[in-house]
């Protein structure tokens, strides 16, 4: 769909219940607008997929279930309401967030690793809530952790989110990133170890500035895939990293998921006990 008609989009079948209405961003799959409700003058993101295929509405669609059911958690983004366009394609209402860690890399930025630290622990109580539900998010990375406008981390892009009862058989993933996880790239068993593995990823590229297994100039997707399936995760050698950090992110990223932590919660213990030894304030994993 070309700008011009998102642009159109936006104005005619958005106008009806939201104002200010302008495009957040495009992907291969699905529009994202912002605007502000009229119904309650919130600002919200507005989610809309790119055609009107009936298995594009379907992954929409079992997003907005997996939101629901996860519910109100502080660092998962906030689900509103599903409703229909004219063309019977649904629109998802979510929270509005203003950036993404995605943004906060740009130019190869690096956080504070107290902050990395501290975002892990959120996102792992995001995670843990996620598995209790019954789900794998299966797509962890920077650009699906958004901020919200307190500064807070969310997860989403729960697009590829899979049940944890069919993680024994699913094809090789439609999205591969550098964070995504071995078993996802081969179609093979699948479990809250996939998703620790995501976090782990994403926690190496905010702490180093650069994705473990990002792409080198001229290197195909088959060899990055390669590399990925090699296991072959270089440690983080900082003076500021200490060599427990580096540790747990590259145990994190273990190509065989039983050799990885068990589960988001043994993830967050591990780096809660790196903030007790730096002295830092301890951060609070939510979970249900």
């Amino acid at each position: 769909m070309a700008l011009a008609a998102r642009d159109w989009l936006a104005g005619t079948e958005l106008g009806d219940r939201f104002v200010d209405v302008r495009m957040l961003s495009a992907g291969s799959r699905c529009t994202i607008y912002t605007g502000r409700e009229q119904a309650t003058n919130r600002m919200v993101a507005i989610k809309i997929p790119e055609e009107s295929a009936p298995w594009l509405s379907e992954v929409l669609d079992h997003e907005a279930a997996v939101l629901a059911a996860i519910g109100s958690h502080p660092n998962v983004v906030t689900y509103f309401q599903r409703y229909e366009l004219e063309d019977g394609r649904p629109a998802l209402v979510m929270e509005y967030c203003r950036s993404s860690l995605d943004d906060a890399l740009r130019g190869d930025a690096r956080l504070p690793l107290q902050e990395v630290t501290s975002i892990g622990i959120k996102l792992a109580g995001a995670l843990e809530t996620v598995h209790r539900a019954g789900v794998l998010h299966c797509d962890i990375r920077p650009r699906n952790v958004l901020l919200t406008e307190f500064g807070e981390p969310v997860l989403a892009g729960f697009d590829e989110a899979l049940s944890i009862e069919d993680g024994t058989e699913h094809p090789p993933m439609h999205v591969t990133t550098a964070h995504t996880a071995p078993e996802l790239l081969e179609g093979l068993p699948i479990s809250a170890a996939t998703d620790v593995y995501g976090l782990a990823s994403t926690m190496y590229e905010l702490v180093t500035g650069r994705a473990a297994f990002r792409a080198y100039l001229g290197e195909s997707p088959a060899e990055v895939i390669v590399r990925v399936l090699s296991g072959t995760v270089a440690p983080i050698v900082s003076s500021e990293v200490p060599i427990e950090v580096s540790d747990l992110i590259t145990w994190g990223m273990s190509s065989d998921p039983t050799q990885r932590p068990p589960s988001a919660a043994w993830f967050a213990e591990e780096l809660g006990r790196i903030e007790r030894r730096e002295g830092w304030p301890r951060t609070r994993m939510v979970t249900r």
